[in-house]
């Protein structure tokens, strides 16, 4: 099936205008579409990363709880051991109470460290305090908490990124930890004051699920794309096609007035002549034989004052009529002035022609023409000619045939001459 259809050929304008169109739109529908797919993606990072601030809050909330009471005193006991790290600044950790149970202290980084795991194992979420002066080792940065950290060092409030170098890939958030009073009880002899950025916690959340939910996301905008563009293209592509369709209904009418008689239906003078000049070079070209008849009503002009131009319209009218339904498929009449006819008839030898012309004389004069109220017998007179190997133009053939219709008026009319 053609992309375009044939009428489309005539109206290159159109196709343009079709074109541009089309492209005008896909791009604005691509520019929402990809508005959407951006903005959808946005959202989807902003809400994991308003899940990451969450967990965040979350733990620094049960820190500055946790400090607040100075730390949180668990029972010793099997797979629960002393956070050493707090006599590195002067803190015992364990106590024995009178019932001889033994309580060990949960400070605040060992409790966010025990509470990542938890959480680690049902989620996947981590949680990692960390500072670039750690006074646990295995509170030391990775490349990217150390990263954070200077940005928070200077002013900014925040970190996030993901992170596609492993699978599935994983959301980096990082915000900083200011110290407050409650912590100086540890980190005082580190040269902290109140108000300094002693470190941050680190938020890590798989994207598995996430990803898997944007690709889903992904394809349906696509799908939607696709329907949208089907749907819009074969609307407007419709809708051009019936502007086609009617732009050549339109163009057919106009050929036809254009080429058409009004008052007779046959074709006008301009067309005959031009259909005569192609009828003379094709006859040259291929050597064929071509008759020309030019044939005029006898006395029309006293028909006319003696009837009137309305009752000469309908003679005129009945004239063409009778000469068509006498004429071969492929021979061609026109009218080329107000009573004046002429016909080409290609392939037509000399007597071919006569018998044409005979015809239309004798079908024309044989039944009266009548409008209802009065009728009359009208006669014709015609003048033929041939093509002949001198002539160089229509306007030989034109003259001759001319001649010999004069030659009939002045031999008493009603005749066919022949010249």
């Amino acid at each position: 099936m053609r992309l375009w259809p044939k009428l489309f050929k005539g109206f290159r304008e159109v196709k343009v205008f079709f074109i541009s169109l089309s492209l005008i739109v896909l791009f604005f529908i691509a520019a929402i579409f990809f508005g959407i797919y951006l903005r959808s993606d946005a959202l989807m990072f902003e809400t994991i990363r308003d899940e990451a601030r969450s967990y965040f809050d979350l733990i620094l909330q049960t820190r500055i709880w946790n400090a607040q009471h100075g730390g949180v005193y668990v029972e010793k006991k099997e797979g629960v051991g002393s956070n050493l790290y707090l006599k590195e600044v002067g803190i015992e950790p364990d106590i024995v109470c009178s019932n001889n149970r033994v309580l060990t202290m949960r400070n605040p980084a060992l409790m966010t460290k025990e509470i990542s795991q938890l959480i680690g194992k049902r989620s996947g979420v981590r949680f990692h305090i960390t500072s670039l002066k750690p006074i646990n080792s295995e509170n030391s940065p990775d490349r990217f908490e150390r990263d954070a950290l200077l940005e928070f060092e200077g002013g900014k409030k925040e970190v996030s990124s993901v992170d596609r170098t492993i699978v599935p890939p994983l959301f980096r958030y990082m915000a900083p930890l200011s110290v407050e009073q409650s912590c100086l009880a540890c980190h005082e002899r580190q040269g902290y004051k109140v108000g300094d950025i002693r470190g941050g916690i680190s938020v890590t959340i798989p994207l598995g699920g996430l990803e898997e939910k944007m690709r889903t996301n992904r394809i349906m905008l696509m799908l939607l794309l696709i329907f949208t563009v089907v749907l819009l293209m074969s609307t407007l592509y419709y809708m051009v096609w019936r502007l086609v369709l009617r732009l050549h209904e339109s163009r057919k009418k106009l050929r036809h007035i254009s080429i058409t008689d009004e008052l007779t239906g046959l074709r006008n003078r301009r067309y005959i002549m031009g259909r005569l000049g192609e009828e003379f070079q094709r006859a040259r070209r291929i050597e064929k034989s071509l008759g020309v008849i030019m044939l005029d009503l006898d006395n029309f002009k006293q028909l006319n004052d003696l009837y009137g131009h309305q009752f000469g319209d309908v003679i005129l009218r009945a004239v063409a009529k009778r000469m068509q339904s006498s004429l071969r498929d492929y021979d061609l009449v026109g009218r080329i002035g107000g009573e004046e006819f002429l016909i080409v008839s290609p392939d037509s030898d000399i007597e071919e022609t006569g018998r044409i012309a005979e015809r239309m004389r004798t079908i024309i004069r044989d039944e009266p023409i009548g409008d209802g109220s009065k009728e009359m017998t009208v006669t014709v007179s015609a003048g033929i000619t041939m093509l002949r190997d001198e002539d160089r133009g229509i306007d030989a053939l034109l003259r001759r045939a001319d001649k010999a219709l004069y030659r009939a008026k002045q031999e008493g009319r009603d005749r066919v001459a022949s010249s």
